[in-house]
């Protein structure tokens, strides 16, 4: 990206963005009209002279940073947040926009509360603001933290990006993949019997040129005998000289049986099943550590830890049974009926999104999920964010009832530190708590 942006807390409009350019720079047609007639898949914005530059202010609003939602989508989810990502690109001219203009970055994509618009950063300059390759990059990065549940779906997208990636031709190919219905289990089942056996799958060259020399000499058959499955009226096999690998992303890779496990899917939230027996799962960094089997000898079970209780006798502490030694967590001191804790597994540079859970969706989409009954709380309500540094920030992603540090609400998509002993409310149904970072 050649512009850089900074992220500002403006009194009247909220978190913004700034991004300044040279103002004879100015593509005065598209800004124009966009003034008139203002696109949905842009991130409004202010422009203003300053010092001799443009500054660009984009309002986010109530908009939250998609990057917050990646995971895993039903089929048709999965097609439409593709067609929201990729459409304003096509259609960008009817607003003399240019694609090259678009910010390319999917940390610069914005969601509105509902999830059902996706918008743009757009500079209004004559230069090219995104380097070649910034949209296969974005494109090839969303189809990493992004996943359907659909197989078939999503090989059909890695086989698009592994060729010569065009937005049209990739969304005309997600179309018919949906109006061509995939196999029922009774189609699969005619056609796993319909498949030669094994055994003649695996017969040499060498074996056939026997059996069909054997066949020629063979003299007419002895009256009365029945003809076996070996003999001349047999269906005639032809094995291809070689297997074809199926070419990926990342080159050839080998063709999957049909009864291996299916790997398993990483986003935003981390991994969404079960864990397997020797594997470690850290969250929403969603990486794997290496299983080291236990030793023989006795291991002593780890201490509890304990947290002061807040409103006591003193003396007084809760045991946190939930929590775990040098793992930060947040401590409920509002509504019992909510959580004890909520443990914040993160590596540096990875994020945590707290929400509740979406019935309409069926399925997980952020990292710790309130109960669906907890109204108060947002589908995506906040994310907690660890720095490379070590340091832990709070982000209110737009919710409907806010986010609260120490009492006071916190403006939506801005970053906020936080420490040992900050309170921390999601909304005001009582789901209050300590943060013991």
């Amino acid at each position: 990206m050649m512009y850089d942006f900074q992220m500002k807390n403006d009194i009247s409009s909220g978190a913004v963005l700034t991004g300044r350019f040279t103002e004879d720079d100015i593509d005065k047609k598209a800004l124009y009209t966009i003034q008139s007639d203002q696109p949905k898949f842009l991130v409004p914005f202010l422009l203003r002279n300053v010092d001799g530059y443009a500054e660009c202010t984009y309002q986010l609003g109530m908009r939250s940073e998609l990057r917050h939602r990646f995971g895993s989508h039903p089929s048709q989810e999965y097609v439409k947040f593709w067609t929201h990502i990729l459409q304003p690109l096509l259609d960008c001219d009817d607003w003399f926009l240019k694609p090259s203009s678009f910010v390319l970055d999917t940390n610069y994509l914005y969601v509105d509360r509902s999830g059902a618009v996706i918008s743009y950063i757009y500079i209004p300059c004559k230069t090219e603001c995104m380097e070649a390759g910034a949209l296969k990059a974005m494109v090839t990065e969303l189809s990493n933290k992004n996943s359907t549940d659909d197989q078939r779906l999503e090989n059909q997208v890695w086989r698009a990006l592994a060729q010569d990636f065009q937005p049209r031709n990739f969304l005309q190919m997600l179309s018919e993949s949906m109006s061509t219905p995939s196999p029922t289990d009774e189609e699969r089942l005619y056609a796993a019997h319909m498949t030669p056996a094994p055994q003649l799958a695996n017969h040499s060259r060498e074996q056939q040129q026997v059996q069909q020399v054997d066949r020629a000499s063979a003299s007419a058959p002895v009256p009365g005998h029945v003809p076996s499955s070996s003999r001349v009226n047999d269906i005639q096999i032809s094995l291809p000289n070689e297997s074809k690998k199926k070419k990926g992303l990342f080159g050839s890779k080998k063709e999957k049986s049909p009864k291996q496990d299916k790997p398993e899917k990483k986003g935003i939230w981390g991994s969404k099943s079960k864990n397997k027996q020797g594997e470690i799962v850290l969250g929403a960094a969603g990486e794997f550590a290496q299983y080291v089997p236990p030793k023989q000898q006795h291991t002593p079970a780890p201490s509890p830890v304990y947290a002061a209780a807040v409103g006591a006798e003193d003396g007084v502490t809760q045991i946190m049974e939930e929590a775990e030694a040098g793992v930060p967590y947040l401590r409920l001191v509002g509504d019992d009926s909510l959580p004890r804790s909520i443990l914040v597994p993160i590596q540096p540079g990875c994020s945590f999104t707290i929400g509740r859970f979406d019935v309409s969706v069926g399925q997980k989409q952020s990292n710790f999920e309130f109960d669906k009954r907890t109204k108060a709380v947002s589908r995506h309500h906040a994310v907690i964010e660890r720095l490379q540094t070590g340091e832990y920030h709070l982000k209110d992603l737009a919710s409907s009832a806010g986010t609260f540090l120490n009492g006071a609400r916190l403006t939506p998509n801005m970053s906020y530190p936080i420490s040992r002993n900050d309170r921390i409310s999601f909304g005001t149904c009582g789901a209050d708590y300590i943060w013991e970072g």
